[in-house]
């Protein structure tokens, strides 16, 4: 605490020390009386005195009178608090070296000042609270006057420590005043002085005080205090002084007032002996105090000279000596300078000496001042004339000092004498002495001032101002400071009453500044140089936009007459006038002068211009419209203007007469559209605000415009380029100026079509300034597409060009209103909008295309439109949207010009049009559509031969286009997907209203994907699941529909009869195609419910789009739709079996080329066992019988032909087989034997028995043991069983990482008689002939409502995630290509049975828990549940299953009697020998290898007891607790992707 206490303690010393000089110098004011002394107690060092402890000191301080021999109370301690005798001070405990750092003030009266000192009484305190003891052990003292009489020093001081006790009761303080009080007193003692028993000095120790004196009449400078005492000692009086240079500022401004009134009393005693010193000692004086510590202490001289000073005869003497100096200022630079610089302060002094002489001698003066003032500036003006360097700087301060000697003058001169003296002073500077500015400032000052109020010294100032500021800034020197001094002699006119005379002299203003401002400011806003003081810099256009705008608003109609009237004569420098103010006027509101948010400014300078144009517009037609027409001047017209007779002078001055109107159309066009007028940008309130106070300033200048062009007459084709000008102002909002200014575009059409007889050129030029108006300037809106549309309409009627001119107008209409749709999306930054973008680029490139003229900027949009494509790397579209503009290029060598956005130099024809190629070659490799490159190939490979003879080109593309056929051969590639999309609602933009669209997809994108896209554009649109009626399709409300689609692929003639290879033909079958459909399923006649394919039916609906994709989008509109294809079941049967055989014949392809086997065994395991579907014993079943034959004797020839294609797709599964058993290892023996077994009893199945429908004997038999009824087979889940075919496709799953369920054998018992379950809810689209894609299933809910509520067949989970693989689609191939990594639908049997369907979902089931891949040749041992019935009859049963390849642990079952336990993805038991990063998966859909568990659930089933199940089973089951079952390892869950992956251990 004590450290603290110090620290602050210190702090405030020194913060006090660096303030008192501040407290010094601004407390200390002229008339004050001030004697205070601040003391400091710094710190001690005290001897200990042969204690362990050190001291506990308290120091006592009292002033002490000599006199009196009595304490004076005199010891301040705050503000406000009466003075005491005496201050004590804190004490520090057990210190021998305190440091107190506090601070007290003493006022000491001044009479007492030399008698006093200050003692320091040191005293001990005891440490005991309960006495409070202070013994006093030592004394200092301090003098505060010196032998000299001056005052103690400031600073610190090292005062001795006497010692004393009680005893002493310092009833004499003589006693030891005798003493010296520090080292520096001590010189001045006696030695017998300094040995006093009394008051012994112990040698050791010292006590440190600082004091700091604030006096005002005290000093403590010897040489101030001799000046001050200078009648003591007259003799001495010069050399006091010459002194006094050598006294600092700090001890002069203590005693100003004192020492200023010694000097003059020096001076009146001695005139003519002490005049030049005390002039000197004024100077030094006052030089003093322009010191930067001083200067605020010229307040006191200022005081002290108009209350203090009273030298009634210094005037005489300070006038010759100021003028001395002027004349002889050779002699001496520096003590010129000095004076010069003084100047204004030693006229004060001159002028109130000569008041105060007057007053003395009641006003009856001798007369020799004035002309001692006109002597002294008579000097002042030869000396101001001189051209030497030497008297540069003093010239410089004396005219920096002389305005304020001119408003002295005042007191005693006339405004026009002084006036006169200043101007001949200004003028007496030379314009080449550099002193410029300085005269600037003096002129400047004297501007500002009272005499410039005065209206005749303004008079008399005014016309030379004029011509100095004029011709500076002409010549642009200065030009700050000049247009400042017009900026403030234009504003003095606002306080003065203007009566004729100031009207005079407004006019003589006008008349020679309007012209230098109206140059200057043309020249400065052109003006390139940097700088805070160049011509162009941004407050140098304000200020001279400031002057002339002032300068406007002071003119009258008076001024503007007679203005015009002095040019009238002169029609060229009339026009030459007119012209540099419109160009003004045009800079003035379209540069940035002013800040932005300096509305009031604007407005005020908008304000005025307004009312100036309505002025300056009067001589244009009263003077140039005869110019302009080119007629012969009237009689009047002769007596205004002399017409000039030479034919050169007269077409110059029609020319420049053009070129004025075109300048004032320009400007009006610039003042209308100028952003600050423009309030519906503005907020509401600021909009209010702005009308009620200025009103809309557009619209009186639309119409004064409007009446001006009307003038024109007959010459208004003259004027007929300024399209873009009117074309822009009616872009303006308000349909009161719109429908003002818009048949200006009636009479430049009917200009046009006088001239050329069309308006091919006048369509260009408005389509070009419509583009950027509305694109880039975001002018125009749909109500002004409207009243364009109608105002030009009605104003063309009756016209010579009313045909042509409705059809122009109706083009450009509609140009505005795909630009208006373009200029809404367009300008979003970032990636929302796409659609709308992409939609409103290509509208208008479709528009702007029809124009060949265009091409510029059809141009343009072409480059945006590829821009974004390729921000989405949509390469194709971008290599289609540049071979649209390729396509407009030749291979000619014609030079054709840069185009208008840096893309291209000027180059010939066919090399743009070769760098186009290129980059479309590079976009069609990217996007992997090489059959679209080589044309492109070969054409440039024809140019390079046969007409550039360019070889080394020619092998370049000749490798690419060689590439390009490898990498059709060798590159797997994945067929896009096709979506039907559809736009619901009256809200969506014109282009997608009600309207619907073909989406190319990516090879994995669905319907999710989709919708999610478009619902980036349209945020408030909801996906629509059913058919939509006129309701939605004309409510506010927005709906998008989307749905996948299946390609009409055309045949290629060139293919025709050759066996072409499947990569080759793949291509076509998705791409270049513009011909689609989709199926909506339903139900015909009674549904029967063992067989529904044989009642399902299909509506096919097909789709036509503009163009084929890919192309230059990724969608394109549909423009034909054809319904009421009906497609039987035979029919559907039929598609079916072809699908399946191409299939098969792809993937068998595919092994024997490139040896991938896995997705041809999956396909087998599809065909061959069909569980799912039931495969061709379904169709057998259904339509190979002779009651189907009987009652449809029509489709004979399709029956015929489905036997065909059985007998055919029999001989592929056969070649399938073959192939397989080639390439397949050890693993995958079992089930390739299992293959051949059941492919030959379906052969034979379908030879003996082609016409018994239902299910065979043998399925019957089985199901009547297990006491199921064949009706409600489809009801009933089957269970799975371990066989050697299941591992084995388990192992084949795992290397192909897809998901694979295993298959029973044919002849193998399911389940025991006394097997009974409970009710499980049926398998969506389980049913065997529902051999449909699952887009048809899921049109069921999204596009037919009818047919939803008829049919029982169930819906699809997700119609948004349905099948990418459809019975229809010529694309059906892609899933067998990327292994499956497709979603497939549970209803297609044909194509992949094999898979299980998604199961519930269980709570708390964990992601990819149950499903797990392992590389080649590993086991796994969990048994995949099913949950759904057998969809076709079972094969032959066998009386016994094979054998489980290991045990099934006991606790798998339930312990309840006739119950299977729950089954749960923990319960199965699954070996990994190398687990794979669970993948996240889709809702309920297959994706790729991972099955999804989302429906994963717990599945309950009754089983007969241990003792009959164990009859089933190779492995007995223990019964009870009888032993102990063997419990399989848990499952290891597969590793987070990030963490390194962990080899399970199978050692138990």
């Amino acid at each position: 605490m004590i450290l603290n206490c110090l620290y602050f303690k210190m702090a405030a010393k020194h913060v006090f020390f660096d303030c008192m000089f501040l407290v010094q110098q601004f407390f200390i004011t002229s008339g004050d009386v001030r004697n205070d002394l601040y003391v400091v107690l710094d710190r001690a060092i005290f001897d200990r005195g042969g204690k362990t402890a050190g001291k506990n000191v308290e120091v006592t301080v009292c002033v002490i009178d000599r006199s009196n021999m009595r304490k004076m109370p005199c010891i301040c301690l705050g503000d406000g608090e009466k003075p005491v005798e005496e201050y004590k001070s804190v004490v520090y405990r057990h210190t021998n070296q305190p440091r107190w750092n506090e601070i007290i003030k003493l006022m000491i009266p001044i009479d007492k000042f030399n008698d006093t000192h200050i003692r320091f009484e040191f005293r001990h305190c005891s440490g005991n609270r309960a006495n409070n003891m202070r013994k006093l052990f030592g004394m200092s003292f301090v003098k505060l006057m010196k032998g000299d009489g001056t005052t103690l020093h400031d600073g610190p001081h090292e005062l001795y420590v006497y010692t004393c006790t009680d005893h002493n009761r310092f009833e004499n303080p003589s006693a030891y005043l005798v003493l010296p009080f520090s080292t520096t007193d001590t010189a001045n003692k006696s030695i017998n002085a300094q040995n006093n028993s009394n008051y012994p000095r112990s040698p050791r120790e010292f006590f440190h005080v600082e004091t700091t004196i604030c006096s005002t009449k005290l000093t403590q400078n010897v040489n101030l205090l001799d000046l001050l005492r200078w009648k003591k000692n007259t003799n001495n009086v010069v050399d006091t002084l010459r002194r006094l240079s050598k006294v600092g500022g700090q001890d002069i401004v203590r005693i100003l007032q004192d020492v200023l009134d010694t000097l003059f009393s020096i001076l009146d005693d001695n005139p003519e002996k002490y005049a030049d010193l005390v002039f000197k000692g004024l100077i030094y004086i006052i030089g003093v105090l322009r010191d930067s510590r001083f200067k605020s202490f010229t307040t006191v001289l200022d005081t002290y000279i108009e209350r203090h000073f009273s030298g009634a005869l210094a005037h005489k003497y300070l006038l010759s000596y100021l003028q001395r100096v002027t004349e002889n200022i050779q002699m001496n630079h520096d003590y010129a300078s000095s004076a010069f610089s003084s100047f204004h302060f030693l006229f004060k002094f001159c002028i109130r000496s000569r008041i105060l002489y007057e007053q003395t001698t009641g006003g009856k003066g001798d007369g020799r001042f004035v002309s001692d003032v006109r002597s002294l500036f008579s000097s002042i003006k030869d000396f101001m004339k001189r051209d030497e360097d030497y008297v540069r700087k003093a010239q410089s301060t004396l005219l920096e000092n002389c305005y304020i000697v001119f408003i002295e003058l005042q007191k005693l001169l006339s405004p026009l004498d002084v006036s006169t003296l200043m101007m001949e002073t200004i003028e007496s500077v030379p314009q080449s002495s550099g002193l410029t500015g300085v005269k600037l400032k003096c002129l400047s000052q004297a501007i500002k001032g009272k005499l410039f109020t005065d209206s005749s010294s303004r008079s008399y100032i005014l016309p030379l101002s004029l011509g100095i500021l004029s011709s500076l800034i002409k010549g642009e020197q200065e030009l700050r400071i000049c247009l400042s001094i017009v900026g403030d002699i234009l504003a003095s006119y606002k306080h003065l009453t203007l009566t004729e005379y100031e009207s005079n002299e407004i006019q003589l203003i006008v008349n020679a500044l309007i012209g230098i401002l109206l140059n200057t400011l043309l020249h400065i806003q052109k003006d390139q140089t940097v700088g805070p003081n160049a011509p162009g810099s941004p407050s140098i256009v304000s200020l001279c936009t400031s002057c002339f705008i002032c300068l406007l608003k002071l003119m009258k109609e008076g001024h503007y007459e007679m203005l015009i009237s002095t040019m009238a004569h002169d029609l060229e420098k009339l026009c030459g006038f007119l012209l540099r103010l419109f160009c003004v006027f045009e800079h003035l509101v379209t540069m940035v002068i002013f800040p932005k948010d300096w509305m009031v400014m604007k407005m005020a300078l908008n304000i005025v211009i307004l009312s100036s144009t309505q002025y300056f517009c009067q001589p244009l037609h009263t003077y140039l419209i005869d110019a302009v027409q080119n007629e012969p001047h009237s009689k009047d017209s002769q007596s205004i203007y002399e017409t000039p007779h030479d034919e050169g002078v007269q077409s110059r001055i029609i020319s420049h007469c053009i070129e004025v109107w075109n300048r004032f159309f320009l400007f009006a066009s610039c003042f209308l559209t100028q952003p600050c007028l423009q309030l519906e940008t503005f907020t509401v309130e600021k909009r209010s605000k702005i009308q009620d106070k200025y009103g809309d300033l557009r619209e009186p200048m639309a119409f004064h415009a409007v009446s001006m062009w009307d003038k024109l007459g007959s010459t208004k084709a003259e004027f007929k380029s300024k399209t873009s000008l009117f074309l822009g102002v009616t872009l303006v909002p308000g349909s009161g100026l719109r429908k003002a200014v818009l048949p200006i575009i009636s009479d430049i059409m009917d200009c046009e079509f006088q001239s050329k007889g069309n308006f091919s050129q006048l369509e260009d030029d408005l389509s070009d300034k419509l583009d950027q108006f509305v694109v880039q300037e975001r002018k125009g809106d749909n109500n002004y597409r409207d009243l364009f549309e109608s105002v030009l309409m009605q104003q063309s009627k009756g016209k010579d060009w009313e045909e042509k001119g409705v059809h122009l107008i109706g083009k450009i209409a509609q140009l505005l209103e795909r630009l208006i749709d373009y200029r809404n999306v367009v300008s979003i930054n970032n990636e929302d909008k796409r659609f709308m973008k992409i939609s409103c680029i290509y509208n208008l490139m479709n528009f702007l295309y029809q124009d060949r003229s265009k091409r510029d900027t059809w141009a343009r949009h072409i480059y945006r439109l590829h821009e974004l494509h390729l921000r989405k790397d949509e390469h194709t579209e971008a290599a289609f949207t540049l071979l649209e503009l390729a396509k407009t290029y030749n291979w000619s060598d014609n030079l054709i010009p840069e185009d208008s956005y840096g893309r291209f130099p000027q180059q010939k024809e066919r090399e743009r049009k070769e760098i186009l190629y290129n980059k479309i070659l590079v976009h069609l490799d990217k996007g992997q559509v090489w059959e679209c490159g080589i044309p492109l190939c070969k054409e440039l490979a024809d140019l390079y031969e046969n007409k550039l003879y360019n070889y080394k080109k020619l092998s370049t593309i000749l490798k690419t286009q060689a590439d390009f056929f490898t990498k059709i051969l060798d590159v797997k590639r994945l067929p896009p997907i096709y979506f039907l999309v559809e736009f619901f609602g009256k809200s969506f933009p014109a282009i997608k209203r009600n309207k619907c669209f073909i989406f190319r997809g990516n090879p994995c994108d669905k319907v999710a994907n989709i919708l999610q896209s478009l619902q980036a554009d349209f945020p408030n649109a909801q996906p629509l699941s059913f058919k939509a009626d006129d309701s939605i399709k004309n409510g506010q409300a927005q709906y998008i529909s989307v749905r996948q689609v299946n390609v009409t692929a055309s045949e290629n003639s060139r293919f025709k009869g050759h066996n072409v290879p499947h990569e080759i033909t793949l291509f076509y079958q998705g791409n270049e195609v513009n011909e689609f459909f989709y199926d909506r399923p339903f139900q015909k006649g009674v549904e029967d419910k063992s067989m529904p394919m044989k009642s399902m039916w299909l509506d096919r609906i097909t789709l036509k789009t503009t163009f084929r994709l890919p192309g230059v989008l990724k969608w394109a509109e549909v423009t034909q739709i054809i319904k009421g294809e009906k497609i039987s079941p035979l029919k559907i049967a039929v598609e079916t079996m072809k699908k399946t055989s191409a299939e098969l014949e792809l993937l068998n392809y595919n092994a024997k080329t490139y040896g991938v086997v896995e997705p041809l065994t999956m396909k087998l395991s599809g065909v061959v066992q069909a569980q799912v579907s039931g495969g061709i014993t379904v169709y057998r079943d259904i339509f190979l019988t002779e009651s189907y034959a009987e009652e449809n004797p029509d489709d004979d020839d399709i029956i015929q032909e489905l036997k065909n294609l059985i007998e055919d797709q029999f001989r592929i599964l056969s070649e399938c087989i073959i192939v397989h058993s080639r390439l397949i290892d050890d693993t995958l023996r079992p089930l390739h034997d299992e293959f051949k077994r059941q492919l030959l009893e379906l052969k034979r199945s379908i030879q003996h028995d082609t016409s018994s429908p239902g299910p065979l004997p043998e399925r019957k038999e089985s199901l009547n043991r297990l006491g199921i009824k064949n009706e409600d087979r489809s009801n009933k889940s089957k269970s799975v069983f371990h066989t050697p075919e299941t591992q084995a496709l388990r192992n084949m799953a795992r290397r192909t990482s897809t998901p694979v369920i295993p298959m029973r054998e044919p002849n193998t018992r399911l389940i025991p008689k006394s097997y009974k379950r409970g009710p499980v809810s049926p398998r969506k689209n389980s049913d065997p002939g529902l051999m449909i894609s699952q887009d048809a299933l899921s049109g069921i809910g999204t596009s037919d409502s009818s047919s939803t509520s008829s049919s029982s067949i169930p819906h699809t989970r997700d119609s948004g995630s349905s099948s990418s693989l459809d019975i229809n689609n010529s694309t059906f191939y892609r899933s067998s290509i990327i292994s499956n990594v497709s979603n497939r639908s549970s209803s297609d049997g044909d194509t992949f049975p094999s898979i299980p369907p998604p199961l519930p979902k269980r709570g708390g089931s964990r992601p990819n828990s149950g499903t797990g891949s392992t590389s080649s040749g590993s086991r796994s041992d969990s048994p995949i549940p099913e949950t759904d019935p057998p969809a076709v009859p079972p094969r032959k049963v066998n009386e016994a299953p094979p054998p489980l390849p290991r045990k099934t642990s006991s606790s798998n079952l339930s312990r309840r009697s006739g119950e299977m336990p729950v089954i749960t993805r923990e319960t199965l038991p699954t070996t990994h020998e190398n687990p794979v990063p669970s993948r996240p998966v889709d809702s309920g859909i297959y994706s790729g290898s991972e099955t999804s568990l989302k429906d994963i659930g717990e599945i309950q089933i009754t089983v007969p007891s241990s003792e009959e199940f164990n009859g089933l089973l190779s492995v007995q089951i223990p019964v009870g607790g009888t032993a102990e079952p063997e419990v399989p390892p848990k499952r290891t869950p597969p590793p987070v992707p990030s963490r390194p992956k962990r080899t399970p251990d199978h050692s138990q």
